[in-house]
């Protein structure tokens, strides 16, 4: 009789594996079947976020983009793309941040944009929006082999829309999508999930040409973002829970994962000098939030940061870019925020552990998460911030699947009262409700004054949501034609600088971003031993070089001989 079940459910699974590949293995019979849905979720994402192809550039778009002169040298510019630092084609330098940045593929798009169309946020805002409907259509294609369908004419009421419809939805995606800088994401969670779909097709049929497919897939993902990585991980488990696979196709399937993470390394290292860490301690609190803190401070503050983020998941709000010091703040282990989400996440390994050889969705989804938001969670090595909320979107996946897997088939399968159907009603609200809060979050990514607008209503305590405030105020008020609107700038600037100042005393962007502001009411008021006098106090928390150079600005140009001189002998006097 138990063979009789085996000898079942294993023509069960040949049938599932054989019906999805006859759907989804050739593009014709993928979109004769499933049209409709690859349709919604192409368009669906120019519904959420068409607005931003008005938009301009934000953030970090100048550093890859508007403001990088590899970028800026179109096809010409590839090569020194291809052999520096990320930030080495604006900023001039590395080591910026921990562990440096190699992710050449968005660059590599923008710089062939350029060759074409000059500086153009709005073909680049269109792309990311193309890009992002390409993903949900590719994350279709991967869940109908994860999950086959029973029944392909009722494609609405099965895991692998349904996953799809909440993830393209999610606001947590706002800034991938919004922000042009983070094409690297959309771009490495793409090229990922292809490089897992050839692989599955590879263990069902193992036809050769799908391995060098997979490994440039993966080779592009690892170009694109370095958290691809991950899929070294999550590939051989979603090969384990969903297939049945001999340890030597999983040996060879991993071979051209390995092969394409080779390549990157080589090309990695030729371009900043090393593979993993300088060994050089970054001291700037901005790109290292954990700077001064104990070991039970650090870990306990990371907690509290995946805590929040499996609070995002589920309930998106409030929302921000700006997760700086200290809008996240140093707790300690005696602290509650601290302890759940560590109480949670041992518990959601307890289950992964006791599941994981009954291969439940769940334990899939809790594995899939961990090891997807590893990379990001400064558990292992530090990334430079506290947390963001992009870091979410590659595991973002996990809660979509289990929503779907938990509406549509468990609690079918649990109470007679609870049908597909009302699973996929929650679906949809669900969907209408994570719609609504994108829309309401797109315009906030208009211009950097709008996002710094948006952040300190949320980033209170963020010294450099404050700072950037600030700063964003006081240019408006230089750019403002009358002293009355100038001054109202200025005003409206100073108390967001200073408390950034608060929180960070020796911050060198709101310290020069309050030189300016003394530096604009001397303008209008004269006043230079007021000016002197707040400068002196800027100095003496941390020299600031415009400073010097505004002082020199008025020795030649205001008829004030030595008056730099003068200042700087104040200061040693002192």
């Amino acid at each position: 009789m138990k063979q009789r079940i085996r000898n079942f459910e294993k023509r069960k699974e040949e049938k599932s594996i054989q019906r999805t590949s006859s759907i989804v293995d050739i593009p014709f019979r993928f979109w004769k079947h499933y049209k409709i849905p690859a349709l919604l979720l192409l368009v669906l994402p120019f519904v959420l976020y068409g607005y931003s192809i008005t938009f301009g550039y934000v953030l970090d778009d100048e550093i890859v983009l508007s403001d990088n002169n590899f970028v800026k040298k179109g096809f010409a510019g590839i090569r020194d793309i291809l052999a520096h630092d990320t930030f080495m084609g604006s900023l001039g330098k590395q080591d910026l941040v921990a562990g440096a940045r190699y992710r050449p593929l968005s660059l590599i798009t923008f710089a062939i944009e350029y060759q074409f169309l000059k500086l153009n946020p709005q073909v680049s805002h269109f792309i990311n929006i193309l890009l992002y409907g390409i993903t949900g259509i590719v994350l279709l294609w991967l869940l109908l082999y994860l999950f086959p369908p029973e029944n392909e004419s009722r494609w609405f009421l099965g895991i692998p829309f349904a996953a799809a419809l909440l993830f393209i939805a999610h606001p947590l995606h706002t800034e991938v999508v919004a922000n042009i800088k983070s094409r690297d994401e959309i771009l490495s969670f793409l090229f990922s999930m292809l490089a897992l779909i050839f692989l599955i097709r590879f263990a069902a049929a193992e036809k050769k040409l799908l391995l060098p497919l997979a490994a440039l897939c993966f080779f592009l993902a690892m170009l694109a973002k370095e958290n691809a990585v991950t899929f070294l991980a999550v590939i051989p488990l979603a090969l384990y829970f969903f297939r049945k696979i001999s340890l030597k196709t999983t040996g060879i399937v991993l071979l051209p994962l390995f092969a394409g993470l080779a390549v990157y390394l080589i090309m990695r290292y030729q371009a900043i000098g090393y593979f993993f860490d300088s060994g050089k301690e970054i001291m700037g609190l901005m790109n290292n939030p954990f700077l001064g803190t104990t070991a039970p401070e650090k870990y306990a503050t990371i907690f509290y940061t995946l805590g929040l983020y499996a609070k995002l998941l589920f309930f998106p709000h409030p929302l921000t870019h700006d997760y700086y010091p200290y809008h996240i703040p140093i707790i300690n282990w005696n602290d509650v925020r601290a302890i759940i989400p560590l109480l949670l996440y041992l518990a959601m390994s307890v289950y992964a552990v006791l599941y994981f050889r009954k291969k439940t969705v769940a334990a899939f989804c809790i594995l899939y998460f961990f090891t997807t938001l590893s990379i990001a969670s400064n558990l292992f090595f530090p990334i430079g911030t506290f947390m963001n909320e992009r870091f979410l979107y590659m595991p973002s996946l996990a809660f979509c699947i289990l929503a779907a897997d938990g509406l549509v088939v468990k609690l079918p399968g649990r109470f007679s009262w609870w049908n597909q159907t009302t699973g996929l009603s929650i679906i949809l609200l669900l969907t209408v409700l994570f719609s609504v809060k994108t829309v309401w979050r797109v315009p906030d990514w208009k211009d950097i004054y709008t996002l710094d607008r948006a952040a300190v209503k949320v980033s209170v305590n963020s010294a450099r949501a404050n700072s950037f405030m600030g700063y964003g105020l006081y240019r408006k008020g230089l750019e403002a034609s009358a002293n009355e609107e100038k001054l109202k700038l200025f005003d409206e600037a100073l108390p967001y600088v200073n408390h950034a100042l608060s929180i960070y005393p020796t911050y060198p962007d709101a310290l020069t971003a309050k030189a300016g502001i003394m530096a604009g009411y001397y303008q209008i008021d004269r006043n230079l031993d007021k000016l002197l006098d707040e400068f002196y106090k800027i100095q003496m928390a941390q020299p600031i070089p415009f400073i010097d150079e505004y002082l020199d600005y008025l020795e030649k140009s205001a008829g004030k001989p030595k008056l730099n001189s003068f200042y700087k002998k104040r200061l040693s006097s002192n």
